[in-house]
């Protein structure tokens, strides 16, 4: 079964391929795909020119000099009659073909020479053979004379554009050494930020252990600063003889009969409810801020 299977797959991919390549060669590509038929490829030609194509009409048609820039003549359909004024001068030309549609996916070009025809050889008057003989070696000297004049236009406009390359070529490599230059100075400047930036990093850090430390100092000295008694000595007021008139003047107690200062406040009450003579609450006579 396996083997009927393969068989069977191997047969429709043939069988693909085959419909394939008939339906591309026969019924699509050449509707697709423009086909110059007229001028031929690198041919020597004299206006009028026939342009002709086989495959999609119309094209988008443009003529151009070869290395300068093309000109469009419309979208025509084949074949189209290239007369003597879409040639301004001898030289080699090219026809580009584009779908009005698709554009530069679908394309053809052709190259070419054109050579204008000779002007015309005016009648001698003369009957006689030698005369006709040397009209023609004059006309053949003005022919090769004309030649050699078109040769050297030919030959200093190619100086001209060779010229305007090489001062084109000069100015993009003087905008390449300056740009070069350019980017040095941009990744110059970003190594420098690069420094810095490691810098201020370094710093960031070093004043972040800074801080840290004096947070732990800071902690350290609340610590301690909880651990101070607020209040030294407390005391209360007393009147010795309160009894008298006028009464004798209030004195300050700030110790037992003992003579020991009180520095709480407990020690100090326990003292005061005992004493008669007590005039006032206690409260903190001197504390640990001076005041």
């Amino acid at each position: 079964m396996a083997m009927i299977r393969a068989l069977f797959t191997a047969l429709l991919c043939c069988v693909a391929v085959f419909v394939g390549d008939l339906l591309f060669r026969g019924s699509v590509l050449s509707h697709v795909r423009p086909v110059i038929l007229s001028p031929a490829r690198q041919a020597v030609l004299q206006p009028p020119v026939v342009l002709q194509w086989d495959g999609p009409q119309p094209m988008r048609v443009s003529i151009s000099i070869v290395g300068e820039a093309p000109r469009e003549l419309g979208d025509l359909r084949s074949p189209v009659t290239l007369e003597a004024n879409d040639f301004p001068r001898e030289g080699g030309y090219q026809i580009d073909l584009q779908s009005p549609k698709f554009g530069r996916w679908i394309r053809a070009s052709r190259r070419f020479q054109v050579h204008a025809l000779p002007s015309a050889r005016p009648s001698e008057p003369s009957p006689q053979a030698d005369n006709d003989h040397q009209g023609e070696q004059a006309w053949d000297v003005h022919d090769l004379l004309r030649a050699l004049e078109a040769a050297r236009t030919a030959r200093d406009k190619a100086h001209a554009r060779s010229k305007f390359l090489t001062e084109e070529n000069s100015a993009l490599r003087d905008e390449s050494e300056r740009l070069a230059k350019q980017l040095e100075s941009i990744y110059n400047s970003q190594e420098e930020d690069v420094h810095h930036g490691a810098d201020l990093e370094r710093r960031l850090n070093q004043l972040t252990d800074e801080n840290h430390a004096l947070a732990d100092q800071n902690a350290a000295m609340r610590l301690r600063l909880s651990t101070v008694i607020p209040c030294t000595v407390w005391g209360y007021f007393g009147i010795p003889h309160p009894n008298t008139y006028p009464p004798t003047r209030r004195m300050l107690v700030v110790s037992d009969s003992r003579g020991e200062v009180f520095r709480a406040q407990p020690q100090c009450e326990l003292l005061r409810r005992g004493d008669p003579n007590a005039a006032s609450i206690c409260f903190c006579i001197g504390n640990s801020w001076g005041g």
